[in-house]
């Protein structure tokens, strides 16, 4: 993991805990360093395909658009608005854009800037088109952007699933949604209710209860009510699919401690992590991947220049109460939201057949459990 990962995520972080949400921006957590992407169709007449990193915290559908003066050309072909005769923008005047946006209108377009953290962000318009799944064809509001900064690698865009009304969930009136595609509920599943914060309505928050090192008992050096929302409206832990790394609240950063105590039972040594960004205890030399052959669990990032197992549970930033739960500690299992009965339904599962599996969905941690209940 870059040394800019987990300093672009303190600072979003930070800029959530000091309330800095700016009249016309749209506050978006996503990076890029663990991703799933899929394409979407545009369009009735010849219509073209977007790809997006999908991001359940993002509040918007939005793809770079020709002309795209200042963006980094992606690997799929830039959509080009002009060639669909089903393509408007969306007035200034529009109820949506007073609405959502604030007014920041030029020229009589409904523009936006998103915001990711560090110099990555993207500017450009709203408009409407033919959004169609499978031979279902719906009418969509999506962003057009026409500068970009920053990597969005293998995409063309972000696709927002998080609970703001211009988000592709809420557009579309999903009921549920899941990271695999037919995904099925199956007798050993478990679930959790999905919980809303009152400063933070977009995200999807968890009642994480506790912590345990191996399936042994809970860390019991967790104070009760660590990750409770406060009665100011902070706190909580929330999910997220872009960002890899788990930032837990600075007191219960106690599992360190014993993922550190349990591993060098193991053999491997602690070692000096300063040049990644780390402290000593959390970075470890890699002896258990080569000495036993198999895979380091996931909650660990391998860094190939200094060939460090590195640990990506990290302490928020002080003063941060908020909690995450990273994607490294959601892959392996098939992860359906509930949006009718506010449930997350999490159970191990592999990729259905024929389909291709990114960094995203690869293996569950085996030694970290999180207690959602």
């Amino acid at each position: 993991m870059k040394k800019a990962a987990w300093r672009k995520f303190k600072d979003y972080l930070k800029s959530l805990s000091e309330g800095q949400k700016t009249d016309g921006k749209l506050e978006i957590a996503a990076d890029t360093t663990s991703y799933f992407i899929f394409n979407l169709s545009v369009g009735t007449s010849s219509p073209q395909n977007i790809s997006g990193i999908l991001d359940i915290t993002t509040p918007l559908v939005w793809s770079q658009c020709a002309p795209c003066t200042a963006c980094l050309p992606p690997p799929a072909p830039t959509f080009r608005p002009n060639l669909l005769p089903t393509f408007a923008g969306l007035p200034c005047a529009s109820q949506t854009c007073q609405r959502m946006l604030n007014q920041t209108c030029a020229a009589d377009a409904c523009g936006y800037i998103g915001v990711y953290g560090d110099d990555t962000n993207t500017t450009g318009y709203l408009a409407t088109d033919t959004f169609t799944f499978d031979n279902v064809s719906v009418p969509m509001v999506f962003g057009c952007s026409g500068a970009s900064t920053g990597e969005f690698s293998d995409a063309s865009g972000i696709f927002g699933f998080s609970r703001r009304p211009l988000s592709l969930v809420s557009q579309l009136e999903l009921s549920w949604f899941s990271y695999f595609d037919n995904a099925t509920r199956m007798k050993n599943s478990l679930s959790t209710p999905l919980l809303t914060s009152d400063l933070y309505p977009e995200f999807y928050f968890v009642n994480l209860t506790g912590i345990r090192v191996d399936d042994n008992k809970d860390l019991g050096d967790i104070p009760a009510g660590t990750f409770d929302f406060r009665a100011n409206g902070s706190g909580g832990v929330f999910l997220s699919t872009t960002m890899p790394v788990t930032f837990l609240e600075e007191v219960a950063y106690v599992v360190k401690k014993e993922l550190a105590s349990k591993i060098e039972s193991q053999g491997p040594q602690r070692a000096n992590g300063s040049a990644l960004g780390l402290d000593l205890s959390e970075a470890l030399a890699g002896v258990r991947r080569r000495q036993r052959g198999d895979e380091a669990p996931n909650y660990f990032f391998p860094d190939n220049n200094t060939g460090l197992e590195c640990l990506t549970i990290l302490p928020s930033p002080a003063g941060v109460s908020l909690s995450l739960l990273g994607s490294l500690l959601q892959t392996g299992r098939t992860m359906t939201y509930d949006i009718i009965d506010e449930q997350l339904i999490f159970e191990a599962a592999a990729a259905p057949p024929g389909h291709s599996v990114s960094s995203l969905l690869m293996a569950f941690p085996l030694a970290v459990w999180m207690i959602l209940f």
